[in-house]
């Protein structure tokens, strides 16, 4: 309604049409409504407060859990960092009730066996500082041992007379926990890195076979065949089997899980066992000569951190990131289902699969208690990830929105792709209002860079009394506004930089995140959706000429205004130049 009141009284009614001003008034209204989400972020920011909210915890439980690593890998060194976050993870959350798991998806046979190799040397490197911690602790010299293991792990054995302890238990007791870091390899590339722990959490459930998706009426070729095993048969994937997990901590490669938090989320699921997900902040992991690109990130998220504590307590959910902890039980009878009784509820072409899964379950954000991630490179992969993103994005919409947006893309897809048939979901979900509403905030961002495009382009025909105005409080509201909930003493420097970063960055995303929408829309209806893990993409930039690759993907937003521009001067530069000179000499 404001909106709608300054628009009016901003349009020169004199040299203006009614029926025109009024038509521009309308569609005014509109494209700034769909950015007014971000300045209402921002108010009740300020009005309940950005820092992070403790969540009710329950110590004393016995709950188990399995932290799950997913990895399709590519070279040795995507397997490497990988195993090495496992074995962090792992190590510094050691605990009688948790175990570790890379679900690997590698095809490669060589890659996969270097999995196996690097498994076995980790092991031996547990066996070997838990048996010293073990020797120590049996000797009472407790400052020779790490001190979360000592505290979640050792102190359970105080009970135990320490000379029986050395003499019968140590072996085992670092074998066991030794054997407990484990690599798994999964037959099946359904639902892609969703399945992978979907499987995982069957497996844990005493299923080998597969009877998930594999109803090919449903599916048609994208099903698999009921009754196929779920992973290669080993000793890893019997130890899981059956084990009866009651979480599952979804990570990807590059997740890095600080010492204790393992622990601290187990705890806070403990204390909310309606909570289908448990979701971690995450912080973005900037280290010393990374490049620009990579710290301007982590500012970025940190400015926004106030943004998001706000807005998942004000609703009392969260979205889902990807990485966070499963109530396996709740997730079972939510989104997969039974033999006997099968729900299916992602579907089975998704890519965002978090989007999907927070508007069904009920997720719990726990922003104090953080994972760590590596940020995008630089410019270009980050733009590479935002298109990865949008496909997955535009997938979703065409299930959230079956009629205004599914008939259409799957009428494309029937006519430019050969063979289509067009795959269902077993079961339709009935979003909830607050958690679609949260679930589908990364899509509503996606659609505002196309409709800022058009506010521009609308902007361009009317005759305005202050032809700048709208568009720089727009353009306020977007990226100056929200930083006034989060600068203070110490923080006023970073938003600064943030800022005119965010000002260079993202002026230019009303054309560039256009672009990016379009390519997503082609590579859905043309089924150009191989997915790329973001670490290969990472490498292949390092190790080419950086001009070469920064061309070879940005050369189409150069073209895209070169076109623009020339459609804008042949089809209606006569009229933009009248108005232009209407407003000059009038």
């Amino acid at each position: 309604m404001i909106s709608i009141v300054l628009n009016a009284l901003n349009i020169d009614w004199k040299r203006s049409h009614w029926l025109t001003g009024v038509i521009l008034i309308i569609l005014l209204a509109v494209l700034q409504g769909t950015v007014l989400e971000i300045p209402m972020q921002t108010i009740f920011c300020i009005a309940l407060g950005g820092h992070g909210r403790v969540p009710v915890s329950t110590k004393n439980h016995k709950l188990k859990l399995i932290i799950n690593y997913n990895l399709l890998a590519t070279c040795e060194n995507d397997i490497d960092e990988c195993m090495q976050n496992m074995f962090e993870a792992y190590m510094g959350n050691l605990h009688a009730n948790v175990s570790a798991v890379l679900v690997s998806a590698t095809k490669d046979i060589k890659l996969k066996d270097y999995e196996l190799y690097v498994r076995d040397d980790i092991r031996r490197m547990i066996y070997s500082k838990l048996y010293l911690e073990g020797m120590a602790f049996c000797k009472m010299r407790y400052n020779e041992i790490d001190g979360p293991r000592l505290q979640n792990f050792w102190s359970t054995y105080r009970d135990y007379v320490t000379k029986e302890l050395k003499s019968f238990h140590i072996h085992s007791i670092c074998k066991e926990r030794m054997d407990n870091f484990m690599v798994v390899h999964r037959l099946s590339k359904v639902l892609r890195k969703c399945g992978q722990y979907q499987d995982l959490i069957l497996l844990s459930e005493g299923e080998t076979k597969a009877y998930t998706y594999c109803d090919r009426e449903l599916y048609n070729d994208y099903a698999r065949t009921y009754g196929d095993p779920l992973f290669e048969t080993s000793a890893d994937t019997g130890r899981i089997l059956g084990k009866r997990f009651d979480y599952t901590l979804v990570l990807d490669g590059d997740t890095t899980v600080p010492e204790g938090t393992v622990i601290k989320l187990l705890d806070v699921a403990a204390g909310n066992p309606d909570r289908g997900i448990i979701q971690p902040g995450i912080e973005v992991d900037c280290k010393k000569g990374d490049t620009l690109f990579m710290h301007l990130d982590a500012m970025r998220q940190v400015i926004n951190l106030p943004l998001t504590n706000a807005i998942t307590a004000l609703f009392d959910h969260s979205s889902f990131f990807g990485k966070g902890l499963i109530n396996n039980k709740l997730y079972i009878q939510k989104v997969i289902g039974y033999k006997s009784k099968l729900i299916e509820r992602v579907p089975i072409d998704v890519l965002s699969h978090d989007s999907f899964e927070a508007s069904i379950m009920n997720v719990l954000y726990v922003g104090s208690i953080p994972l760590r991630e590596a940020p995008p490179y630089n410019y270009v992969t980050w733009g590479i990830r935002e298109r990865r993103w949008n496909k997955g994005e535009v997938l979703l919409a065409m299930y959230y929105s079956p009629r205004f947006l599914g008939k259409p893309l799957r009428y494309l897809q029937r006519k430019f792709q050969k063979n289509f048939v067009e795959p269902t979901v077993r079961t339709i979900s009935k979003h909830d209002f607050v958690f679609s509403f949260i679930a589908h905030c990364a899509l509503r961002q996606m659609f505002v860079k196309p409709l800022l495009l058009l506010f521009l382009i609308v902007h361009m025909f009317g005759i305005f009394k202050n032809e700048y105005a709208s568009i720089s409080v727009t353009m306020f509201l977007v990226i100056i506004f929200p930083k006034f909930a989060t600068c203070n003493s110490k923080t006023y420097k970073i938003v600064i930089i943030e800022t005119l970063a965010s000002i260079l960055q993202f002026t230019p995303e009303a054309v560039t995140g256009t672009v990016r929408i379009c390519r997503a829309f082609h590579a859905i209806i043309t089924n150009n959706t191989h997915w790329i893990p973001q670490s290969a993409v990472e490498e292949e930039f390092k190790r080419s000429n950086h001009f070469v690759s920064a061309f070879r993907h940005l050369w189409g937003y150069s073209l895209f205004s070169v076109i623009s521009v020339a459609l804008v001067f042949v089809f209606i530069g006569h009229r933009f130049l009248f108005f232009s000179w209407q407003r000059l000499y009038s």
